[in-house]
């Protein structure tokens, strides 16, 4: 049709990001410091889509740099896109928060109880004979804050997912997948005042009342599932 102007689709695609993030998001970049340094563009919109291309797909700083250059999206280097992710935490985590806060879901720093999210995932070091590693880290809810982190090897003892890895806070409350559902981990946020709540494995938990009887957790749960149909 004549005048119509169409998108490439990776500019289409970029569109459909940009719905996403918070209105002000390119004021908090200027606000953070995020774009301070920048000598050819500063233009928020480039910086962002660079970072999202590490940080998203994974590739090294120097191919994120290659791919961001060919795309004509911006021309850094290494070592300037290392530094600029350093600078930029402060931006991608206003943003964040401002989306919580669009939502009607306040972030703070929290009194009392202090809610914190465990996880860990695979590091690999560039290169074809790169190293594999194991990143143990910590999230404070919902203030989103990064509040301690551990590398490991990926093998060997003291190396696996478990809540052992993680220092614990009298009234720390833990959430974790079922990977850490385990006795000795479950027991070592216990001893040091906090709570946890994980997916159960029930191939991993044993349960017993408070006398030593076993307990059918599933036959418990089911009977719940029972009352709550006959409730309506």
């Amino acid at each position: 049709m004549k005048g119509t102007v169409t998108r490439a689709p990776e500019e289409e695609d970029w569109a459909v990001v940009l719905s996403f993030l918070p209105k002000n998001w390119q004021e908090l970049a200027e606000e953070s410091g995020a774009l301070r340094g920048l000598r050819k563009d500063k233009s928020p919109e480039c910086l962002l889509r660079t970072l999202l291309i590490h940080l998203g797909c994974g590739p090294s700083l120097r191919e994120t740099v290659i791919r961001a250059r060919q795309a004509q999206i911006a021309d850094l280097s290494a070592v300037a896109l290392f530094k600029h992710l350093k600078k930029s935490r402060a931006w991608l985590r206003a943003m964040c928060v401002a989306l919580f806060q669009e939502h009607g879901v306040g972030v703070s720093a929290g009194v009392g109880c202090q809610m914190r999210a465990f996880d860990a995932t695979h590091i690999r070091e560039p290169g074809r004979t790169g190293s594999l590693w194991r990143l143990h880290y910590s999230i404070t809810l919902p203030a989103l804050g990064c509040d301690f982190f551990n590398l490991t090897a990926m093998k060997g003892k003291g190396t696996g997912e478990s809540l052992k890895q993680f220092p614990i806070r009298s009234d720390d409350y833990i959430l974790v997948d079922r990977g850490y559902a385990t006795t000795l981990g479950i027991q070592h946020v216990e001893a040091s005042g906090g709570y946890v709540t994980v997916r159960v494995n029930t191939g991993a938990l044993q349960f017993e009342t408070k006398p030593g009887q076993s307990f059918d957790l599933l036959a418990s749960v089911e009977s719940i599932k029972q009352a709550g149909k006959a409730g309506g």
